[in-house]
Formats: C-alpha cells, sequence, structure tokens
C-alpha cells in the first residue's frame, strides 16, 4: 500500500552513507530517554548512530502531534540547513540516543566535492514530506478506525520488515503516541486496537505491533 512510497533500498543507501561520513565528521552527543534536545542554531546536520528521535509540533495550547521518528542513519535538520528559518521542532529521544553532528562548513565542503550525495538529503525531505501528506489525507479521508488502520499500515512500511519476514512496526507505541499522531483520544485509539485484536487484524510481541493482516486493515482505509 505504501512501499511505493518508502523504498526501504533507497532508505538502506541513505542510512549507509550518514553513518558511514558521520563517524569521521561529526561530533557526537548522547541523550538519556524522554530528554528534549533544543538547537541553539540550525548550523548543522545532525546523524542519529543509535537510539532512536521522536520529532513533533505542539501548539500554542500544548497540544501535541507527532509527525515522525527518526532511526539510526536518519538526519534531522536539513530542511532548515538548506532554507534557512526558524527550528521549531519539538525533538525528544525515546530511547538512549546517540546523534553525530556535522557542522555547516563540512557539509558544505562534503557536497562541493561530491554534488551525488544530494539526492540523500532530497530522500530525506521527501520521505518527511510524504509521511506529513499522508498524516493529512487521513484526518481528512477517514474515521477513527480509519486513521488508526492507515497509521499502524504507514508505520509498518516505514519500518523494517523483521527476520521472520512479518510486517512489523519496529518501535513500541504507547496509545497516548499514537493518539497525537492521528488526531484521536487514547481512548479511541485503545478500542480500535482492541478490535483489530479480536479480529485477529494485528497481534503483539514484545510490545510491538504485528499485523496479521493487512488486507483487513486495508478495507478501513480511505487513500489518494
Amino acid at each position: 500500500m505504501y512501499e511505493e512510497l518508502f523504498d526501504r533500498k533507497k532508505q538502506s543507501e541513505m542510512r549507509k552513507y550518514f553513518l558511514e561520513i558521520a563517524h569521521t565528521k561529526g561530533i557526537k552527543k548522547s541523550y538519556k530517554k524522554n530528554e528534549v534536545i533544543e538547537f541553539e542554531n540550525n548550523d548543522f546536520i545532525g546523524i542519529v548512530t543509535k537510539g532512536v528521535l521522536s520529532q513533533s509540533i505542539i501548539s500554542m495550547g500544548g497540544n501535541i502531534h507527532s509527525l515522525y521518528l527518526l532511526r539510526y542513519g536518519e538526519i534531522l535538520g536539513e530542511t532548515y540547513y538548506f532554507c534557512g528559518g526558524k527550528n521549531n521542532i519539538y525533538t525528544i529521544a525515546k530511547e538512549y540516543t546517540e546523534v553525530a553532528y556535522i557542522l555547516k562548513d563540512k557539509i558544505d565542503q562534503e557536497l562541493r566535492n561530491n554534488q551525488e550525495i544530494y539526492k540523500y538529503f532530497i530522500h530525506s525531505i521527501t520521505r518527511k514530506f510524504r509521511i506529513i501528506m499522508l498524516q493529512l489525507t487521513n484526518s481528512t479521508f477517514n474515521d477513527s478506525v480509519g486513521k488508526i488502520a492507515n497509521a499502524l499500515l504507514r508505520l509498518s512500511a516505514c519500518s523494517e520488515i523483521d527476520p521472520l519476514g512479518r510486517t512489523k512496526i519496529n518501535m513500541i507505541f504507547t496509545h497516548q503516541e499514537l493518539a497525537n499522531n492521528i488526531g484521536c483520544s487514547r481512548i479511541t485509539v485503545t478500542n480500535c486496537l482492541n478490535k483489530f485484536l479480536n479480529e485477529n487484524t494485528i497481534s503483539y510481541e514484545n510490545k510491538k505491533i504485528i499485523i496479521n493482516q493487512p488486507e483487513i486493515l486495508k478495507k478501513y482505509v480511505d487513500i489518494i
């Protein structure tokens, strides 16, 4: 359903490149679980080398909308590096996380020496745009059950296939985190997940969601 939008091969190539340059050119910093990361300027690109970062937006009233997760080999700060503006993304470590920060002058030099690597930055920006686009269409076109079914399918498409070849969401999400992702209440998310569990459409393994019958989930979803 979303496999064409989230090409795992290209994602793997991007991760490999960024991890290779992070090792030699980055300034590494570590963060504890649930630590909020604040940035003083935008003259860098950060590369996640271990753990997971969560990025969200927060309204003036304190409402949270989750945007995406960043895993090993994925980057942050590229939009602000290329386009400027204020970095108003709320970033928090979901677990112990290490990030290698590459400063602007080194990125500039890398891009001058090898213009081929622009494609990795474009891939990252495009991937994030598609995630946000799908969140918007999900909110517009689907009811509560459809929103949750859609989110599960999208999150699984952004995850890696597990060793058994199953459709699996690699990260552990609380019901509140899923609610923040799709704009529903936590109770609504709990009720819908219980419905999918009772249908054996999904199951859990070590608190991670396994999608047993993706075709059933697709029936609840209206997509573009």
